[in-house]
């Protein structure tokens, strides 16, 4: 085996993937965590939310009010199910400490969501809680936009963010059971649900604070005081010292995190796409491999700097690994974002096979369910990882509505040159979420160099090694409905992205 992270000075090159285009702020050694999946997350922002003094705040795509933060093995003695529900605990830490506020900031959905979420929802939030819990909705959004940012702060101190939205049918432990009985939301069980989400603390949880501040103005017009918010410790070093004081997934080693945005265009204020510009970055970039979690693939420029980067005779061969849903999850989504979805992986796959690519597309098995049939993971997760030297995870979708008409927040890790620490981290984490998609039978020494890693992986599933599966891309084949639905809709539901568009499926 190579060196700890297969470096060849003759392949890589010295290239710094943030910049002031395609970054809002960047924090140097900045502390952080992975929370991988909904246990770990849950029970982290739990255990952060027991101990704020100042501030609990949240943004988000979805909120549901009585969805069960820990549970299992993981709720503390004493404590009753409905007492770690969201909107109880937060409630009940509201009225025991009277410094504490808490104000949640939720996305006001579309007629098209509308199925999918609580009936009157702020009317229950305001009528049960106290003075100091401020519940508000955000339209400042194109139409056909949404806010997508998925956000829990907790006193300044530390900043949750990524796939996780806090609402039911999105809790799961990495085993992704077939039959987990805690996989459940109001009493009724789901599929298993693969998320991940980023912790960061000192000034990189700072700023995510002026990110709410920011988007609380916006949208109600009222100024908070920053300073209220920011919890200080006794010591003069409190404000900087780490706070990743709960369980995690994965600690990082102190690195250098960028943080980008998507902010959509609306009357007054300018398009920001630091997440298209990190992302296209980051491909052009790559010199040997790909790796991509992402709930749906349909961006022009992430189509067209995959076919621009493997197009380029005078570069190394990729390995590009793709992990994607088995299929759209809703109805709606199967007939819009479905079909641009189906002719973008046919392309890029025409184009890996022409210029001698490997490209592997891939769905995960859970289990099967009586009668032998499948039951695979639903991939949320949003995150690329390129040569272990840039790892992106946030909320960002590779689409075209992340790009543009939704509001977005990511995080970047970079592995400057020579940095060996955060490189390793890395490609551990690709390799421990690899391990995970792979299930139990599957070896480190499989999964860990990126060259040649798709003929591994298809060799493994051929030799029935592991859970993945090749993503069909025949079953992907829209029919004559789809493609009626898909011409309607997509202006409204996946806008271009300025990209010239796919041909027609």
């Amino acid at each position: 085996m190579r060196s700890s992270s297969d470096i060849d000075p003759k392949v890589d090159r010295d290239v710094t993937f943030l910049t002031s285009s395609n970054t809002w702020r960047i924090h140097d050694r900045s502390e952080s965590a992975l929370l991988i999946d909904g246990r770990d997350y849950y029970r982290a922002f739990y255990a952060a939310a027991c101990k704020a003094k100042k501030s609990i705040l949240l943004l988000g795509w979805q909120f549901d009010s009585d969805v069960q933060l820990v549970r299992g093995d993981d709720l503390p003695d004493g404590v009753e199910p409905q007492d770690v529900q969201l909107l109880a605990l937060l409630d009940r830490l509201c009225r025991e400490r009277p410094e504490l506020q808490t104000r949640v900031l939720a996305w006001d959905h579309s007629v098209f969501f509308a199925l999918e979420r609580e009936l009157l929802q702020k009317l229950y939030f305001d009528a049960i809680t106290c003075e100091r819990f401020d519940f508000r909705w955000d339209n400042t959004v194109p139409l056909g936009g949404s806010h997508h940012q998925k956000v829990a702060i907790v006193d300044g101190r530390v900043a949750f963010f990524g796939s996780q939205d806090i609402c039911q049918a999105r809790w799961d432990d990495s085993t992704h059971r077939a039959d987990n009985e805690h996989r459940t939301s109001r009493g009724a069980g789901h599929q298993p649900y693969h998320e991940v989400q980023v912790a960061v603390t000192g000034e990189a949880a700072r700023s995510m604070v002026d990110l709410f501040v920011w988007r609380w103005y916006g949208a109600t017009g009222e100024r908070l005081d920053r300073e209220s918010l920011i919890a200080e410790d006794e010591g003069s070093n409190a404000l900087t010292r780490p706070s990743l004081d709960f369980p995690v997934t994965l600690p990082m080693p102190a690195a250098r995190i960028g943080l980008s945005r998507t902010i959509p265009e609306v009357m007054g204020r300018p398009q920001v796409s630091e997440v298209a510009d990190l992302h296209t970055r980051a491909i052009e970039n790559a010199e040997r491999f790909i790796y991509i979690e992402s709930q749906y693939l349909t961006s022009c420029a992430v189509r067209d700097a995959l076919v621009a980067r493997m197009a380029d005779t005078s570069r190394p061969k990729l390995d590009v690994v793709v992990v994607l849903p088995h299929k759209p999850e809703k109805f709606k989504e199967e007939m819009t974002v479905g079909v641009p979805q189906a002719v973008l992986l046919q392309m890029i796959d025409q184009v890996a096979r022409e210029h001698g690519h490997a490209l592997g597309i891939y769905n995960v098995v859970a289990g099967t369910r009586e009668g032998g049939l499948p039951v695979y993971v639903y991939i949320h997760a949003k995150l690329m990882i390129v040569d272990d030297r840039l790892f992106i995870v946030g909320s960002a979708n590779l689409t075209n509505r992340s790009m543009t008409i939704d509001s977005e927040i990511v995080a970047a890790y970079e592995a400057e040159s020579g940095d060996r620490t955060v490189r390793n981290a890395i490609r551990r984490a690709r390799v421990r979420l690899m391990l995970e998609h792979a299930g139990e039978q599957a070896h480190v020494r499989w999964l860990v160099r990126g060259p040649g890693l798709v003929a591994r992986l298809d060799r493994l599933i051929v030799e029935g090694k592991v859970r993945l599966r090749k993503h069909d891309l025949r079953k992907d084949e829209p029919g004559l409905v789809a493609k009626t639905v898909h011409e309607l809709t997509l202006e409204f539901l996946d806008p271009w992205d300025g990209h010239e568009k796919c041909p027609a499926a």
